[in-house]
């Protein structure tokens, strides 16, 4: 016999509980027996995530130097010593680059795996008669939990209690159709014919209901199918694809400039090997084989840094769309307002004691809440106003109607009555009343004044039609800081759309305090528009009241067919398709449903719209970083390829060997770029338009690479030129010009930071780039200045090198700062050239 074929008391007493739930003192014991409600999760050794460093062309390249480096001094009868202290220095530099980036990416594990913490469903059961949210991983076997319209099952068990239950289990069975569940049925043995059941991972889309955890973790339905798809890989994000086209495209370049530097050696009877590891360095020094990791680390921080700022990525794909984000579609309740809803008027058809006390009697009855804070925020504040008022409750006998967004209303039976309560103009619309227009006039009066209006009716005994009773006023103040944030948005080319549910006057003097401008629209009208209507209402309208989840389909649709970037807010299980839709879908934290939070790509822990814009504000940053430090690769990359191959192409001696070329590549690519990722954003960040998703990453500093590459290639140039001239040993010449390469490099790294001067931004802005440029600095130091520094054929540099060293790099610096203006200027004429949508 199946456990579905068991009855609700035999199944109840398998687990030696009663409705009441498990008692606190055998949870401990439980846990020891059954574990965690988790699935098998795929986990990454480290080894593996190690050797995935070496899995690059590029790093193929440094390989193949590697051989070579051992292998071609035999070859050619040379002094096989020196290959293999450049095998040495190769391999320590290729073991250090698969280091860095191992750290880099088991951070990024590590963030992302704390968002996964983080952003943990939770469920709502009962334990020893109390009841209680607790994390769905906390779930054990014969613990009692209650479901509710948009809800996701967390755990297999057998439904004990059903009101007009009906579950989405397609994520199951494939079938589209929801499910009508009932405690009392029989059924067969197959998935789909067990309708006293509840499964993991399904979704409740009508209804409510209690079920009894029979199954957790890999032991449920959908544990088992977890098993088989536990390896899955994740595809990588748009970002990182074009990150590494962008490296592929010019590895191509390098190599073919490799191939130059080749003919050109040869010509000048260069030796194979010098020529070979010469070429095969400097094409693994210009490329960023790196790169896809920094990339990876940098998003990884981006999420934790929001993380603490209460918006939870689910998908670092999102992090790129939000810096392009024009269009917020958010809700009033809970994100623009603060979702506490608080009893502020009442209003009675017939103004006695019987008829206000039967009033918040059927505000408190006609509820699924629990005092102080389970429930929905509307219904907590209609039952503390019935406490306050000593109003007693009556338990739901059945619930004939459940509140849904279609219906707009919600009906129970008491004993012999129903109580309703909902929307004012539904509620009049099923009631016997003929004074409409009176009750209408002053539901209108007080969502003028921002209230957000309930009708109550009853339907007694013998009567066919419901009776209206009066009009309850609730106040859901707006946020504090969200009139600041749609200021700020604003000025960031980011135009504030509402859509509520609520009436149509309150939903326009909300928007009108927080600043919310234009028309307002009821999404009755929606219905009446064709898409070309619509496509031109949405250019001035910014309010959208009594809306259903179709219509946000279809506000959506015609954003995005006018090139908008729309961000979209939902917390229901209705909102799921256009949270999915939307190019960032943001669903609410605290009261937003699991199938909502699983739809949306960004979860905001404190259901706020000002947590929006910050999510926005960082989503800009993290992409302009992004920038900085390809930039700041490339500038300084390129910079020496020009520096070497100018040097072949005019006759003079190849300024660096293989391994100072691959030293460079160590000390001024990695930590620097990684400190890049950390920069604060830009003083301008929030007062610009929002950018093209499809521009090509070097958009607007073509120029600004241009004139680094030239800058990075002419100060080693002239360095190296004028020690020559001057008659000093080639082994000095190019010590002190490799020494300058690097000095310059890294002070690029702080030009790099913004298209301000430094003196506007401030040096100590970023600490860790300061520390990113010391450790480089020492280390190189402790290159010239030990026996290392024999190897690399490096000679110790007096007082007075540095000092024409430092001098000489920081003229450099002080210039391309100078230069800034020129470039910034223009930048802000353009930034501030369009219109600011409104």
């Amino acid at each position: 016999m199946t456990p579905s074929d068991i009855s609700i008391q035999e199944t109840l007493a398998a687990f030696h509980v009663d409705r009441t739930g498990l008692h606190p003192n055998s949870i401990d014991s439980m846990r020891k027996q059954y574990g965690w409600n988790e699935l098998p999760e795929k986990k990454t050794s480290r080894l593996l995530l190690f050797l995935r460093q070496f899995k690059s062309t590029l790093v193929y390249i440094l390989v193949g130097a590697l051989i070579l480096s051992i292998a071609l001094p035999f070859l050619e009868n040379g002094h096989a010593e020196e290959g293999f202290v450049d095998a040495v220095v190769i391999l320590i530099i290729l073991l250090l680059n698969a280091l860095l980036g191992f750290v880099q990416e088991y951070k990024a594990e590590e963030a992302i795996a704390a968002l996964r913490t983080l952003t943990s469903p939770q469920t709502r059961v009962r334990r020893g008669g109390e009841e209680h949210m607790i994390p769905s991983r906390e779930l054990l076997p014969g613990d009692i939990v209650i479901i509710d319209t948009g809800d996701r099952i967390s755990a297999d068990g057998r439904l004990i209690h059903t009101s007009h239950l009906e579950v989405n289990e397609s994520s199951l069975t494939g079938e589209s159709a929801t499910v009508l569940k009932n405690a009392q049925a029989k059924q067969g043995t197959t998935l789909a014919e067990q309708l006293n059941h509840a499964f993991a991972g399904t979704i409740v889309t009508r209804g409510s209901g209690e079920y009894v955890v029979t199954s957790i973790g890999i032991e449920t339905e959908i544990g088992k199918v977890a098993k088989m798809v536990s390896e899955t890989v994740l595809p990588e994000t748009p970002l990182a694809h074009r990150m590494r086209i962008l490296s592929r495209t010019i590895g191509l370049v390098v190599i073919a400039l490799c191939a130059l530097v080749i003919v050109i050696g040869l010509s000048r009877n260069m030796t194979l090997i010098s020529i070979v590891l010469l070429a095969t360095s400097m094409a693994v020094s210009a490329v960023p084989e790196g790169l896809p990791a920094v990339v990876t680390a940098s998003l990884a921080m981006g999420v934790r840094r929001m993380a603490k700022k209460n918006a939870l990525v689910r998908r670092l794909d999102a992090l790129e769309t939000l810096g392009s984000i024009n269009v917020i579609c958010s809700d009033k309740t809970g994100t623009i307002t603060e979702n506490r809803m608080t009893v502020r008027e009442v209003w009675l058809k017939d103004d006695d004691e019987h008829e206000r006390y039967l009033l918040g009697q059927i505000a408190a009855s006609c509820n699924h809440a629990e005092l102080p804070d389970l429930g929905d925020p509307t219904e907590i504040g209609l039952l503390e106003y019935a406490k306050k008022e000593r109003i007693d409750r009556m338990p739901i006998e059945d619930e004939e109607v459940p509140f849904t967004s279609e219906e707009k209303y919600m009906q129970t039976r008491h004993g012999e009555r129903s109580y309703l309560k909902g929307a004012p103009e539904k509620i009049l619309e099923l009631s016997d009343e003929k004074d409409h227009k009176k009750i209408l006039e002053r539901t209108t009066e007080m969502a003028q004044k921002g209230l957000r209006v309930l009708a109550c009716a009853v339907t007694e005994p013998g009567e066919k039609k419901p009776r209206f009773v009066g009009l309850i006023a609730m106040e859901d103040a707006a946020r504090e800081g969200v009139k600041e944030a749609i200021l700020e948005s604003k000025q960031a080319g980011i135009r504030t759309i509402m859509i509520t549910g609520d009436n149509v006057v309150t939903a326009l003097a909300i928007a009108r305090q927080v600043g919310i401008e234009g028309e307002a629209m009821e999404g009755k009208d929606i219905d009446k528009l064709s898409p070309e209507d619509l496509n031109k209402a949405l250019k001035t309208t910014s309010v959208f009241a009594r809306v259903s989840p179709t219509h946000k389909i279809q506000l959506l649709t015609s954003l995005k067919e006018n090139g908008n970037i729309v961000a979209m807010t939902g917390d229901g299980v209705n909102d799921a398709p256009a949270l999915k839709g939307a190019h960032v879908g943001v669903a609410m934290g605290k009261v937003g449903t699991q199938v909502a939070k699983e739809a949306a790509s960004v979860v905001l822990a404190d259901d706020s719209f000002a947590t929006i814009v910050v999510a926005i504000k960082e989503g800009r940053r993290i992409y302009d970083n992004i920038r900085k430090f390809v930039l700041f690769l490339l500038r300084a990359n390129f910079g020496e390829l020009t520096f070497i191959t100018v040097c072949l192409i005019i006759g003079l001696p190849i300024p660096y060997l293989p391994i100072h070329i691959l030293w460079i590549n160590l000390m001024t690519d990695g930590l620097p770029a990684l400190a890049l990722a950390t920069e604060p954003g830009d003083p301008d960040i929030m007062k610009r338009q929002p950018r093209n998703p499809r521009e090509h990453i070097f958009a607007g500093e073509w120029k600004r690479f241009a004139l680094y590459v030239l800058a990075a290639f002419t100060l080693p140039f002239i360095m190296f030129l004028f020690h020559l001239n001057l008659g000093y040993s080639l082994e000095y010449a190019r010590t002190i010009t490799f020494t300058t390469a690097i000095v310059f490099e890294l002070f690029l790294a702080f030009t790099t930071r913004s298209p301000f001067p430094v003196w506007e931004i401030g040096l100590l802005r970023n600490r860790w780039l300061l520390g990113a440029v010391a450790v480089p600095l020492c280390l190189h130091l402790i290159l010239l200045y030990t026996p290392l520094g024999q190897f690399f054929q490096l000679v110790p540099l007096t007082r007075d090198d540095w000092f024409s060293i430092l001098s000489f790099t920081f003229a450099g610096f002080l210039i391309l700062e100078l230069l800034k203006p020129f470039h910034v200027t223009p930048l802000l004429k353009r930034l501030f050239s369009h219109k600011i949508a409104a």
